[in-house]
């Protein structure tokens, strides 16, 4: 399956990505972009950001491709639309998630569909909090009767028996899934929301692709439902946002996309106009949501939490900051977005020759905006590798679009309300064993992170 957008040069995709030999030994040689868009690469970025920091705010990599350290130069980058947006070289191969491609319109009139995709992550983002907030409570005790459940026990595992659970049933919440199939919708979770080392084998492909047929059946099922009888969840209020009638075109699109996992460019008519418009494809966009929370929202928030706890475990002051003040939770899950994001790059693609920080890029060139660098600026943030709970939320952070700044919403969201659990039930953070990072930095988290649960 290839996602990758049509007139891309070789440097941004194909052959000559992080799996092709040539950048192996590339990596093996020192090239600092090439190691860390490695799959399997467990070393330590900061001290690579770092080391490429020192040719200044942008570094010139061997692979072909420029990578944006700086604060301002990766906020300029993202906001020049003669950047577009492209799958990372580094993209894993575990990822089911579907990746619209850049479709221009030829009359440039008719959003194309990652355009009405973006929009809809967008108007979720926006949705979120609220939704989230109706939540708290039950969301809470969730947390609580995760952790007692471990209390007697050795160790717990921060990440497979308190996180993705707890997420799970955020997720689950903020849907509005009915009790009759929060257990079907927990398996899901399980098999879209999972990372999977390597490449997936036959039978998880399978399993991906009836999970994602399953997904698309109760979205139609609870879209419906919702149109007779809205409630207070997303699903409702995006259904609601929408408006409009729609014809069959939405359940024809959505099975579709779901029977290929990656979505083509919309058909055209003979002016260049889509037969999809956005008032009838609603159905399609509100399952893309759903999707894009369960496949990358889900990951993004148990990494964002395992990444906050090792940060506050690393610094003790500022976990006895959180403990005594707990209501600072919301401060944790930014700071750690900031000190350890679990989206470390962002791959732009030039759609002319444009000159980045006195460096000249040609058309169709890949530009990576080094998120987790740039949070690191000096000229940004003072003391950039102290993890600081005071930190002004003023400095802001460098905000990814799409599915990705979606991602991060429902992480900050859910990091809050598991930060402030662990501090309120923890005195210590004490490791039961050592913690295994997962590998490469495509998502930076934890495979296990364990702790003693003791009171």
């Amino acid at each position: 399956m290839s996602t990758r957008p049509e007139g891309i040069a070789p440097s941004c995709a194909g052959s000559s990505g992080p799996h092709s030999m040539r950048w192996k030994i590339l990596a093996r040689t020192g090239d600092s972009v090439a190691r860390l868009l490695t799959p399997n690469f467990q070393g330590d970025a900061y001290a690579l950001y770092e080391r490429m920091r020192t040719q200044g705010p942008v570094h010139r990599s061997r692979t072909g491709m420029l990578a944006v350290l700086s604060y301002d130069g990766g906020s300029r980058v993202l906001q020049d639309p003669r950047f577009r947006s492209c799958d990372s070289p580094a993209r894993p191969t575990e990822t089911y998630a579907p990746t619209p491609r850049a479709t221009p319109e030829a009359d440039g009139h008719c959003p194309s569909q990652v355009e009405r995709y973006d929009q809809a992550y967008a108007a979720a983002a926006e949705l979120l909090p609220s939704v989230l907030h109706q939540y708290t409570d039950l969301i809470d005790t969730t947390a609580d009767q995760l952790l007692r459940q471990h209390t007697d026990a050795d160790s717990v595992d921060l990440v497979d028996d308190f996180a993705f659970p707890l997420v799970v049933a955020c997720l689950s919440a903020v849907l509005g899934i009915p009790s009759t199939a929060s257990s079907r919708f927990s398996t899901l979770c399980d098999i879209l929301g999972r990372p999977i080392y390597g490449a997936p084998s036959a039978v998880q492909a399978e399993a991906a692709h009836d999970a994602n047929e399953d997904l698309a059946a109760l979205v139609i099922r609870m879209e419906r439902e919702r149109r007779q009888g809205p409630g207070s969840d997303l699903i409702s209020r995006l259904t609601a946002s929408c408006g409009g009638n729609r014809t069959g075109n939405d359940l024809t699109g959505l099975m579709d996309h779901v029977q290929r996992r990656a979505p083509q460019e919309p058909p055209r008519t003979r002016s260049g106009r889509s037969d999809v418009t956005p008032e009838n494809s609603s159905l399609e966009e509100i399952a893309a949501v759903c999707s894009a929370l369960i496949i990358s929202g889900l990951d993004t928030a148990v990494c964002l939490f395992g990444n906050a706890v090792a940060a506050l475990a690393a610094h003790p002051d500022q976990w006895q900051t959180l403990r005594t003040t707990p209501r600072l939770a919301g401060k944790a899950a930014e700071e750690a977005l900031r000190f350890d994001p679990p989206h470390q790059f962002t791959l732009r693609v030039s759609s002319e020759q444009i000159d980045v920080a006195g460096h000249t890029v040609p058309p169709h060139s890949g530009i990576l905006v080094m998120l987790a660098a740039a949070h690191r600026d000096p000229h940004r943030f003072p003391d950039p590798a102290r993890f600081d709970l005071a930190r002004s939320s003023r400095l802001g952070h460098l905000a990814a679009d799409g599915a990705q700044k979606l991602a991060n919403t429902l992480a900050q969201l859910t990091g809050e309300i598991a930060l402030r659990t662990l501090a309120s039930r923890l005195p210590l953070l004490r490791p039961a064993r050592q913690a295994a990072r997962r590998p490469g930095r495509a998502v930076s988290g934890f495979a296990h992170l364990p702790i003693r649960p003791t009171a």
